[in-house]
């Protein structure tokens, strides 16, 4: 059986990704920051069943792909359950975009984290940052017949046109603002 050193020194299978102390350890860093630095209902809405079941679908439209890697580093890089599902506009930003299939995108952590340090730098360098992960979706699906498209394959329902730098919904001047209209 071939071995390789766990974050803490300790030899444990290859197939392995840490040893089960360091795994426990990893479970309750995140039930710390979840109960010490997330917003509670950002921390609830993670545990939620709609976000759980929405989830996988996301991941799998994408087809475990991280696209920011594959666009803009050029490697392409599988995701992994554990990756996270980037929200595009925050939300904090915008509560009502959370479950937006267009408002999400799976990345690896580093990519997570590049993106995460553009979006602290400035609220300029968040918008371009924004703009760009829209444009990377648009890019990614264009053969496909676009992300509508690919959306509704996936029996996904989809809000309204993109509106703005910095908003996946389109508001109609007349006020008419219909959210989840089947594609």
């Amino acid at each position: 059986m071939l071995l390789k050193s766990c974050r803490c020194g300790k030899l444990i299978p290859q197939s392995m990704k840490m040893c089960e102390e360091c795994e426990r350890r990893q479970q309750s860093r995140y039930v710390v920051y979840n109960n010490t630095r997330r917003d509670q209902r950002a921390a609830e809405f993670y545990l939620s069943r709609e976000w759980r079941a929405l989830r996988p679908v996301i991941m799998s439209v994408y087809e475990y792909v991280d696209i920011y890697a594959l666009y803009v580093l050029h490697e392409l890089k599988t995701l992994e359950e554990s990756d996270p599902i980037h929200h595009i506009v925050e939300l904090e930003e915008d509560w009502e975009q959370r479950l937006n299939p267009l408002n999400l995108i799976p990345l690896k952590h580093e990519t997570h984290s590049t993106i995460t340090a553009l979006y602290k730098q400035s609220n300029a360098s968040m918008r371009e940052t924004q703009k760009r992960l829209r444009s990377l979706i648009e890019h990614h699906f264009k053969e496909a017949g676009g992300y509508k498209k690919v959306l509704s394959d996936a029996f996904l329902v989809t809000p309204p046109l993109l509106f703005g730098e910095n908003s996946p919904r389109k508001i109609q001047q007349t006020g008419d603002c219909r959210r989840g209209v089947r594609m």
